[in-house]
């Protein structure tokens, strides 16, 4: 056993075929932060003695796993992000050697499972049932696009198992965002991009431990119900969002992440893009700086568009070389 640095573990991440069963690892994901480990919940005995000690003795009632991942959205590995995010997948292709992996909403409360392989200097171990709780994604000025994601499981195992090496991978910054407002999802294509200085977008499920008698480890780990948020900040130059928040304004948002400096086959780009049919606009605010541009910033949430049959996320693509998650 020796001492090591964070930069040495590493994070293998799969695809659960049958449920709680663990998987070997597809994809490492080269991880900025990772905090995902054993948890407990304990009762502690703590009937009288006759003298003044508050506590005889404890027991470890559950067991699980929980903690969070940050990363860079990379165009291959984030696909089973999201495939444990929204629950359903279809895939289409090879066109020109790119593949189009269609991730939509399983109106059910066990969305797709994943299995961690933990590896580092001392110990390699198996996470199996791990439902990702929440997926925030975020890009900054001069930064990579980045994820953090918070995740519950259950506990670790000791495993043969091991994390496979890194691929190569297309990611995201700042040139390669568009963000659209329009009417409807049919308009949106004939939106301008917004002149963004920063965005967020996070989904959240609200997982819990199906917790029952007889067993320390959760039975099971469900979805609740599943909310889609975020926040975008642009400069000062016109009311128009303070007006949205205002009127209740209701806007289909589109944003699509398409990094043009990379080929696929003749033409094709790695892409990730989301459409949103149904936003409503929250919580804004200026910068008053005396000596800088002032800026705004408007929270959104977007709901199912009941009209037109369209829910909370109608569109989620990602566009890569993978042949399948």
């Amino acid at each position: 056993m020796g001492k090591f640095i964070g930069r040495r573990i590493k994070v293998g991440i799969g695809r659960e075929t049958t449920r709680g069963a663990g998987a070997p690892s597809v994809y490492q994901i080269p991880q900025v932060s990772f905090s995902f480990d054993d948890k407990i919940v304990n009762a502690r005995s703590v009937g009288s003695l006759g003298n003044i000690a508050d506590s005889e003795e404890v027991f470890v009632t559950t067991k699980y796993g929980e903690g969070g991942l940050e990363g860079e959205v990379r165009s291959k590995s984030f696909g089973l992000l999201l495939y444990a995010m929204l629950g359903t997948l279809s895939t289409a292709g090879p066109a020109d050697s790119a593949y189009t992996h269609s991730f939509t909403i399983a109106q059910t409360n066990q969305h797709q499972s994943l299995a961690f392989v933990v590896e580092d200097p001392n110990t390699t171990e198996l996470y199996k049932l791990v439902m990702l709780n929440s997926l925030e994604i975020t890009a900054e000025l001069d930064q990579v696009v980045m994820f953090s994601a918070e995740f519950i499981g259950k506990t670790s195992r000791n495993t043969g198992l091991t994390v496979p090496v890194v691929v190569s991978e297309s990611k995201f910054t700042k040139k390669h965002l568009a963000v659209k407002l329009a009417a409807d999802i049919a308009s949106l294509s004939g939106a301008s991009a917004i002149s963004l200085k920063s965005l967020t977008l996070k989904i959240s499920k609200n997982v819990e431990i199906d917790d029952v008698l007889g067993t320390a480890e959760p039975e099971d780990i469900l979805n609740h119900q599943l909310t889609v948020e975020g926040e975008m900040t642009l400069n000062y130059e016109a009311e128009t969002y303070k007006n949205y928040m205002k009127d209740n304004t209701y806007r289909a948002m589109e944003i699509a992440f398409t990094n043009n400096d990379v080929l696929i086959g003749a033409a094709t780009r790695p892409s990730l893009t989301f459409q949103l049919p149904k936003v409503d606009f929250f919580d804004w605010d200026s910068s008053n700086d005396n000596d800088s541009i002032v800026t705004q910033r408007i929270s959104f949430k977007a709901s199912r568009d009941v009209a037109n049959a369209q829910e909370v996320i109608h569109f989620c693509d990602l566009v890569n070389e993978a042949t399948s998650y």
